[in-house]
């Protein structure tokens, strides 16, 4: 009897861990398991849950969406975690393992198409309407932490199908509330150059890039010299003709007097209280007596003030080949303006000049002022 005893207990001790069977009725993850052992189960779930794998997550960032697999995320079946707790209970969800680095890399190649690119606000014509195009806030994904966000969420939620990402946000230099009120041309005005001035050509290029899409809100003061900054070399200035009390030599930034002086009569024709502007020594053959306008780092400025109640845009454009537009956008206040210049020679290189605006509200006169005055005396270029 004893030795009987003992046989049966080496044959208890020798049953083999997976002759476990799970209880009928139990089911993971909808597969059912009931009465198989660990190694049968374990087959099962492999062979029938492999297809959720091959399902298609939807990955959102912003309002851009795309669909990837599962296994190309890095997900796998954790069926040790899904048999221990069939052990407890007789229905189990389907759980995943994912692998962060896998699923980082798997994003990272999505990243140009989960990427939304920052866009300012800009007035446009629509049906010869002023609207503003909207902005945008840059959109875009970070990988590793949306990778590392996707494991915990999977592993917690497994039946989870789409995930918000992690993204990191630009915000737009103009946005559409900096525009708000804007709704009309107020002022625009187009001179004309010559683009086989090579180095002039670049220099009015460089200044209208500092100025474009500048934006002056109501009560401010716009400041030529402090929009398009110092002229230098590392700017991107080359050397080009200037006037030097009265006479053409070459010097760093000609051609930034063109531009002043596009902006300064869109400015003029705007309305806008001028508030300082300096005209040439001599004349020039871009604008017209009197309406020209120049600035010197350091030394003199062309400032106009906004006094419109709402923000002006400014748009500076090369048109064609050879013109330069200055374009004000702004608050249809219903301005008109009529300039008008005097001028008296007093020698061959000697003239005064007056400038001189009406300005009309619906039809009204607003304000008969006289805007400046301008002196031109010059010498000849070969004179000493």
């Amino acid at each position: 009897m004893k030795f009987l005893s003992l046989v049966a207990l080496l044959t208890v001790s020798a049953v083999p861990a997976f002759a476990h069977t799970y209880d009928k009725g139990t089911a993971v993850g909808g597969v059912s398991i009931s009465e198989l052992n660990q190694t049968e189960a374990t087959r099962r779930l492999t062979r029938e849950l492999a297809p959720r794998l091959e399902s298609k997550l939807a990955l959102v960032v912003g309002n851009k969406k795309v669909y990837r697999r599962r296994s190309d995320l890095g997900f796998s079946l954790d069926v040790g975690k899904m048999l221990a707790q069939a052990k407890q209970q007789q229905v189990v969800p389907i759980a995943f393992r994912v692998d962060a680095s896998v699923a980082s890399g798997a994003l990272k190649r999505l990243t140009p198409d989960l990427t939304t690119e920052v866009r300012d606000a800009v007035p446009i014509y629509v049906k010869d309407e002023v609207q503003i195009r909207p902005s945008i806030v840059g959109k875009r994904l970070d990988a590793s932490t949306s990778a590392a966000r996707i494991k915990i969420l999977a592993e917690k939620e497994p039946t989870r199908t789409r995930f918000d990402l992690a993204e990191t946000a630009t915000q737009p230099k103009v946005s559409s509330d900096d525009l708000k009120g804007i709704n009309s041309v107020i002022g625009s005005y187009t001179t004309r150059f010559n683009p086989g001035k090579i180095g002039r050509t670049e220099n009015i290029r460089v200044a209208i890039r500092s100025i474009d899409g500048k934006v002056i809100p109501n009560g401010a003061t716009f400041s030529l010299n402090n929009a398009v900054g110092e002229r230098t070399k590392a700017r991107g200035y080359k050397d080009a003709i200037i006037f030097v009390d009265g006479k053409e030599e070459e010097g760093l930034g000609g051609g930034v007097s063109q531009v002043t002086g596009t902006l300064f009569n869109a400015a003029l024709e705007a309305g806008l209280p001028i508030v300082t502007y300096r005209t040439h020594s001599r004349p020039v053959v871009y604008i017209s007596l009197g309406r020209d306008a120049t600035v010197a780092w350091g030394n003199f400025d062309n400032k106009w003030k906004n006094d419109t109640g709402a923000p002006i845009y400014i748009s500076y454009q090369i048109k064609g080949r050879n013109r330069l537009k200055a374009t004000l956008f702004g608050k249809d206040l219903g301005r008109t303006t009529k300039i008008r210049v005097t001028s008296k020679r007093n020698g061959a290189r000697d003239i005064r000049a007056n400038l001189y605006r009406v300005i009309y509200k619906n039809g009204e006169v607003q304000t008969n002022e006289k805007v400046g005055s301008s002196h031109y005396k010059w010498k000849a270029d070969d004179e000493d």
